[in-house]
C-alpha cells in the first residue's frame, strides 16, 4: 500500500491549491482526442466524490484501502454494488446526486489512472534495473541519465499502457536500426517487465498531467477501420476475414492486459516488419487514439482475456437481477435502449446514474450485486445491440 500513498496525497494538494479558484467544470469537450486528467480531477470534486472519499478520513473508504478488481469494469461493478450505501449517505447529507455522461466517466477514469488506482503499479526499483539490463540506457535518458541517440523518456506527467503500445510500435524501425548500429542485443519484455520500466520512467506523479491522456479503449467500429487502413488486415484476420500470415485476432484470447499486448508488439516486431516489407507495406504510424480504437476492436473480438461475452450478457439481462426493473412491465426503461453506454466508461456512468433516479426500486431490500465480469459481459451484449462489433 505504500506505493499508492504519495500520488494520493497529491489529490488534496491538487484539488485545494490548483483548483480552488477554478470554475465548476464538466468533462472535457468530446471533440478533444482523449481523456483529460484535469477535467477528471474537477469532476471528482464537483460531483462530490471528494467529500466522502477524502484521504485520511471521510464517510466513504479511503481509495487506498479499496480491495478487489482494479479495472474499469471493476470500478463499474463497485459503483453499482455500493449504490444503496452511497445513496443513504447522500440523503443524510441532503445532497442531490448528479448524473454522469460516458465522456465525463472517461475523464474520471483518467484521473483515477493518474492516481494509480487501476491495476497494480509497477516496481520502480525493478524498472530501473531492467532499464540497465535491457540496455535501454544506451540510447535513452531518464531524468538526465543515459544516452542521447533516442528521445529523452522523462515524461511530462505520465503515460498509459495504450500510449506506450503506440509509442513502441511507432519507434520500432528506428530503434531496430539504432540497436544494429550500436551492436546492442535486442531485448524482449514481458508485460510485467514493461509495467516496471514504465514505473521507473514515470517516477512520482506530483502534478496533474495537462495533456490529454489516452487511457481506455474507445470505438470498436473505428478500430476495425484502423485495422484495415494501417495494413494489419494484410497479415491478420478477424474471425476468418483477412490475411493468414499472422494469427486470427478474433478467435483466441491472447493477452490478459494491454501491457502484455504492447510487449508482444515489441517482441514480434522483427518478424512483423520483415513480413510487411515482403508484401510491400510500409509500417504506418499509429496515433494513441488509433491504438485505443484498435484495442477496443480487439476487446470486441474477445482477443483480451478479460473481454466480455455477449451471450452471457444476454443471460444476465434476462435474469432477475436486471429483468425485475428493465424487463417487460418493469419500472425502468428497456436495457436494450442503453447501447450508447456500451463502452467501459459508459458502464461506469450507467451504474452511477442509477443513484440519481428516485424511482429506482430495491433500496430497502436485497440489492442485486454484480461482478466485474458481469459488467464486461453486459458491455459486450450492448455492443452487439449497437452494431459496434
Amino acid at each position: 500500500m505504500r506505493m499508492r500513498r504519495q500520488p494520493l496525497v497529491a489529490l488534496v494538494l491538487v484539488l485545494t491549491a490548483e483548483f480552488s479558484a477554478a470554475p465548476r467544470a464538466v468533462g472535457q469537450d468530446r471533440d478533444l482526442p482523449a481523456q483529460s486528467v484535469q477535467a477528471g480531477a474537477r469532476l471528482f470534486r464537483d460531483k462530490g466524490c471528494l467529500e466522502c472519499h477524502a484521504l485520511g478520513g471521510g464517510l466513504g473508504p479511503d481509495l487506498r484501502s479499496i480491495e478487489g478488481d482494479r479495472t474499469v469494469f471493476g470500478l463499474a461493478a463497485s459503483v453499482w454494488n455500493h449504490l444503496p450505501q452511497m445513496r443513504d449517505v447522500m440523503r443524510m447529507q441532503g445532497a442531490r446526486p448528479s448524473t454522469l455522461t460516458a465522456w465525463e466517466a472517461g475523464d474520471l477514469v483518467a484521473f483515477l489512472f493518474w492516481l494509480r488506482y487501476f491495476d497494480e503499479p509497477g516496481d520502480s526499483a525493478r524498472g530501473a534495473a531492467l532499464f540497465q539490463e535491457k540496455q535501454c540506457v544506451m540510447c535513452h535518458q531518464v531524468r538526465g541519465m543515459g544516452g542521447v541517440i533516442g528521445p529523452d523518456l522523462t515524461p511530462e506527467g505520465g503515460g498509459s499502457p495504450i500510449m506506450l503500445a503506440a509509442a513502441m510500435w511507432n519507434h520500432l524501425p528506428a530503434m531496430m536500426r539504432a540497436q544494429a548500429e550500436q551492436g546492442a542485443s535486442r531485448a524482449t519484455f514481458t508485460g510485467a517487465e514493461l509495467r516496471d520500466v514504465m514505473a521507473f520512467v514515470e517516477g512520482d506523479r506530483r502534478r496533474l498531467l495537462r495533456e490529454p491522456l489516452v487511457v481506455i479503449p474507445d470505438e470498436p467500429g473505428q478500430g476495425r477501420q484502423v485495422f484495415e487502413d494501417k495494413g494489419c488486415i494484410a497479415c491478420h484476420s478477424v474471425r476468418g476475414t483477412g490475411g493468414t500470415a499472422g494469427p486470427d485476432l478474433g478467435t483466441d484470447r491472447q493477452y490478459g492486459h494491454v501491457m502484455d499486448f504492447a510487449a508482444a508488439l515489441w517482441n514480434k516486431a522483427p518478424r512483423m516488419l520483415r513480413m510487411m516489407r515482403q508484401q510491400g507495406i510500409d509500417p504506418a504510424r499509429i496515433a494513441p487514439q488509433e491504438m485505443a480504437d484498435l484495442v477496443a476492436f480487439f476487446y470486441a473480438g474477445r482477443y483480451f482475456g478479460d473481454a466480455g461475452s455477449a451471450p452471457q450478457g444476454a443471460r444476465l439481462v434476462g435474469s432477475d437481477r436486471c429483468a425485475a426493473c428493465h424487463g417487460p412491465g418493469g419500472a425502468a426503461r428497456d436495457i436494450r435502449a442503453m447501447a450508447v453506454h456500451a463502452s467501459a466508461a459508459g458502464m461506469v456512468a450507467a451504474a452511477w446514474n442509477h443513484i440519481a433516479a428516485d424511482s429506482t426500486p430495491g433500496w430497502g431490500g436485497a440489492w442485486p450485486r454484480v461482478t466485474p465480469q458481469d459488467m464486461a459481459n453486459l458491455s459486450a451484449y450492448l455492443q452487439d445491440l449497437g452494431g459496434t462489433q
